[in-house]
């Protein structure tokens, strides 16, 4: 009796360890295929932002991602990007119902010859990195912190390919802080790469001309930078009747010089009214620091290019002034007697411009946008059916200097007075949204009403409560400076004086087409930002004992504390006491 009481039990005791063996086989499997996780973090660290997720799960082809950010030896803060762009990925294959899938790759391992195929093809090219040696010295390692997109559309069209940088960087010089930045942006990055190859056909920008707008090699970044992701062309505003946004759904005015007459604002204004989206990037006030080669005294002028009106109608005005930023510039370096090298002053006349304060994912998390004799702009307050944002403005420490404006090289030498610029964050980029009335609604010359029968045109009132417009007051936020010994434009950003570092112009210009012209709104992930934790270098020493005694004693203290409450429990259950 006894026997068959003890096999029983035994019997029990198997099938209980079975079952759960073949429940954690079952738990790993399926940790395998649907890849989970919840996420606590405050900044939100581990998920993706709602367009995202959605964008993801309306995939129309599959996705395979291969990552060269990977190796034994890569030092701890590319490892963590690798490592987060890894728990990204799993996010993404989760998202799309595992469309996309992706593999990680060290190029420096072994010689494959398909992989260093793969790098040439795409020019991607790695980064030397100083890492502890076998030995106990140091040695030099490549790094790759690149990926490659690789989209199959599910209509059997031919795949697309393109490489994506990881590494958010303006500098040469590698730190935490703009490995941390990358990791921010991965899904950014990321996202909108699938998009773009996702496209079935390009998007259009037209670049206006007619207006004496710039079109020197201090625009060619600008064109490289659109070209990359748009169609360009470039569009003669007088000798067209209409510009359709069917076809150009973005246009660039960017530093004419030539006045807009009334039929020129008309042809905008219909534009903006048909669904366009414009980006005015507007001098309000003439000046280049290159007259300082033919002079110590310049003046800056005012121009008047008739747009005023049209733009305070959507809801800003540019002044015809200048700011000054004691706070936040970008030096001159001028020689001085006894010394051998240049030395920087501050220049307040070249602010080096911070989001606004509202942080719009237009410019959030930029690392400054280097600007030259921008003027400020004022916002018309009437109309609240039309949403007005600061995109960049100044420090807390800025002034104006109204047009005609002297410009004097010996002021240079003088110490900009924080006490004298008593002018806080003067707005120099803003966003305009929202459902614009037409500025000839009503009211229009005879020039434009003969124009609109001669062509059958139809006056639209209103424009769609999606309707955009960006401007700048200062058209240099979009151009490049061309190198005077090399003869070649340099990259949107770059300043002349200082080409060791590049300012987020580029990120800027990227980013405000990307709102402007998809539809997707996966710009909502630039707005992530991710909360340094760093703990105090001094409690850590001065607590450092304490911490020690707790991390060791605590969990042993837990687990005898555990097997006295095991060893009462087994007592109790079989002396029956």
């Amino acid at each position: 009796m006894s026997d068959n009481i003890s096999n029983n039990k035994k019997k029990q005791l198997l099938f209980r360890l079975l079952g759960v063996i073949a429940l954690l086989i079952i738990v790993n499997i399926a940790a395998y295929r649907w890849y989970a996780q919840l996420d606590l973090t405050k900044d939100k660290k581990y998920s993706t932002t709602e367009a995202t997720h959605q964008f993801l799960k309306s995939l129309k082809g599959k996705v395979h991602i291969t990552v060269f950010l990977k190796g034994k030896k890569i030092p701890a803060a590319f490892k963590n990007l690798s490592v987060s762009t890894e728990e990204l990925l799993k996010t993404f294959s989760n998202n799309s119902g595992q469309r996309i899938t992706y593999d990680f790759v060290d190029p420096t391992e072994g010689n494959d010859t398909a992989v260093i195929g793969t790098l040439a093809r795409y020019h991607i090219t790695g980064y030397p990195v100083t890492i502890n040696g076998e030995g106990g010295g140091s040695e030099q390692k490549m790094v790759y912190p690149w990926a490659l997109v690789r989209y199959k559309p599910d209509n059997g069209a031919p795949e697309r390919a393109t490489p994506v940088f990881l590494q958010q960087t303006n500098s040469m010089v590698l730190s935490k802080t703009i490995l941390s930045r990358s990791e921010m942006l991965l899904e950014y990055n990321l996202a909108n790469t699938i998009m773009n190859l996702q496209k079935d056909q390009q998007d259009f920008v037209a670049y206006l001309t007619g207006n004496d707008e710039i079109f020197t090699p201090e625009i060619a970044s600008l064109f490289a930078t659109i070209g990359a992701q748009y169609g360009l062309d470039t569009v003669n505003l007088q000798s067209q009747v209409a510009i359709d946004p069917r076809h150009y759904k973005a246009v660039i005015i960017n530093r004419p010089f030539k006045a807009f007459d009334e039929l020129d604002q008309f042809k905008i204004d219909q534009y903006i009214m048909n669904g366009g989206k414009v980006i005015f990037a507007i001098d309000a006030v003439q000046a280049s620091i290159d007259s300082f080669r033919k002079k110590e005294t310049f003046m800056g002028m005012p121009v008047d290019l008739k747009l005023n009106d049209l733009l305070f109608h959507y809801g800003v005005r540019i002044n015809n002034d200048l700011v000054l930023d004691a706070a936040s510039n970008a030096g001159i370096p001028v020689n001085s007697e006894g010394q051998a090298q240049p030395k920087m002053f501050p220049w307040p006349y070249f602010p080096i411009l911070q989001p606004g304060a509202e942080g719009h994912p237009i410019s959030k998390n930029l690392d400054g946008v280097f600007a030259r004799f921008a003027s400020s702009i004022d916002i018309n307050k009437n109309n609240n059916n039309i949403k007005k944002t600061a995109l960049l403005t100044t420090s807390a420490y800025s002034k104006t200097e109204g047009a005609p404006a002297v410009i004097m090289f010996k002021t240079i030498l003088d110490e900009p007075n924080p006490a004298t610029f008593t002018k806080k964050n003067l707005i120099v980029a803003a966003l305009l949204e929202g459902a614009f009335t037409s500025a000839f609604n009503g009211q229009y010359s005879n020039e434009v009403a003969n124009f609109m029968a001669a062509n059958h045109i139809i006056l639209k009132p209103a424009a769609p409560a999606n309707s955009k417009i960006i401007v700048l007051s200062d058209a240099d936020i979009l151009l490049n400076e061309v190198s005077e010994e090399e003869q070649r434009p340099m990259d949107m950003g770059v300043y002349r004086f200082n080409k060791s570092y590049r300012f987020d112009n580029i990120t800027f210009l990227q980013n405000a087409m990307t709102y402007l012209v998809d539809d997707q709104n996966l710009l909502a992930a630039r707005e992530k930002s991710f909360e340094n934790r760093i703990l105090d270098p001094k409690r850590i020493e001065a607590e450092r004992s304490q911490w020690q005694m707790i991390a060791i004693a605590v969990p042993v203290i837990l687990v005898g504390l555990l097997a006295l409450i095991y060893t009462f429990v087994r007592k109790r259950k079989y002396t029956g006491k």
